[in-house]
């Protein structure tokens, strides 16, 4: 048996194609009602975007993250004509409120960072 026979090969897949069926995917689990993303970490990323989005390029330029906040954002009924809301406003306020101290991240913020590969703080803690 060949070598190549034993190994299995990687299928790569456009990013327009992986990025489309992100997108669908979002959309489907919206219209059923399916939560893919906890009400929590949804909170966390638009506390995020909010602190520390303005920043980076990475929300604009990285599509899965890019399609992760717009999710999270209609999760929240925050892009506009309908009522925020309320409770996940206000979990989202106090997380907003626990970065008050950008001289060290609070913890969701580094395990954040680390599960979406961004980055707001450098090794020392100072806020890029």
């Amino acid at each position: 048996m060949s070598k190549n026979k034993d190994k299995k090969e990687k299928i790569r897949i456009p990013a327009d194609v992986a990025n489309n069926f992100r997108k669908q995917l979002y959309d489907t689990a919206l219209s059923a009602g399916l939560k893919i993303i906890s009400d929590d970490k949804c909170c966390q990323l638009l506390a995020w975007l909010y602190v520390y989005g303005g920043a980076h390029e990475q929300p604009v330029f990285d599509d899965k993250l890019r399609e992760i906040i717009f999710y999270s954002q209609k999760r929240l009924n925050l892009l506009g004509g309908e009522t925020p809301n309320a409770e996940l406003c206000f979990v989202m306020n106090d997380y907003i409120k626990s970065v008050s101290d950008y001289s060290r991240p609070p913890e969701w913020v580094v395990s954040l960072e680390k599960e979406y590969c961004i980055k707001a703080y450098d090794r020392e803690g100072e806020y890029k």
